[in-house]
């Protein structure tokens, strides 16, 4: 990894979006989105009335949800993800059993529909090669995570960086999306926005940590690409 971008003459990389901070436990997802838009210079006004009655998705935001709120917006974007629907086997995960039986339905229906609406889902695995090859050509990611796995090596203190609907002592999966925004091939490591956070700093987690964080189940290995309308998205 490291050579290939040695190779090209891009060794790190870091894309400056602005910071916004999540309102609620449970919007971390609307908050990186939010993000997204400003980064863009879509308007955002909207993002927690309209479009969130938009997405039906109430309290409950899947990585097929942002993805469709990409379109709504004339977003260039590409989800890749290794299950095209619901896991039926995270109905016994704590985290998703509030919402699981409400949520199935619809969000089967909306991967489903994904490609009538123009919303690009592919069913893939990524390796860490191909997130910073992305990210080297000028994309940022909305990627979910489990943060109990995920880390910040530039935090003084872990816990800060902990969401804050999160039990710390808690080893279940805990679902936390961040905004992928640059790497660092020589050190590897991975740099992200957590919107949990009030400050306007960038997180660094290590290669190897942050895929453990993004692989755990749970996560189905979502990852929300989004491009520059210049961009050309390659299959």
């Amino acid at each position: 990894m490291a050579d290939e971008l040695e190779d090209d003459g891009v060794v790190n990389k870091s894309i400056d979006i602005p910071h916004v901070t999540q309102y609620y436990s449970w919007d971390c997802g609307l908050a990186c989105a939010h993000m997204i838009l400003k980064y863009l210079g879509k308007p955002c006004d909207k993002l927690y009335t309209i479009d969130l009655d938009y997405l039906q998705c109430e309290e409950s935001v899947w990585t097929i949800h942002l993805a469709y709120l990409m379109k709504r917006y004339d977003i260039s974007h590409q989800l890749f993800t290794i299950t095209l629907g619901v896991n039926e086997c995270y109905a016994s995960k704590s985290f998703y059993s509030r919402f699981f039986c409400q949520d199935e339905g619809k969000v089967n229906n909306l991967f489903s529909k994904a490609a009538e609406n123009g919303v690009n889902v592919e069913k893939r695995c990524l390796s860490l090669k191909e997130i910073t090859g992305y990210i080297k050509d000028g994309a940022v990611a909305i990627c979910l995570t489990d943060w109990v796995k995920l880390e910040c090596i530039w935090c003084r203190n872990m816990v800060s960086c902990l969401s804050c609907c999160i039990d710390i002592c808690h080893t279940g999966y805990q679902g936390h999306f961040v905004v992928v925004v640059g790497f660092d091939s020589v050190n590897n490591h991975i740099f992200y926005k957590n919107p949990n956070s009030s400050k306007e700093v960038l997180c660094c987690s290590r290669y190897e940590q942050f895929d453990r964080a993004r692989k755990s189940s749970g996560t189905d290995e979502d990852i929300l690409f989004i491009f520059n309308k210049n961009d050309v998205i390659e299959s």
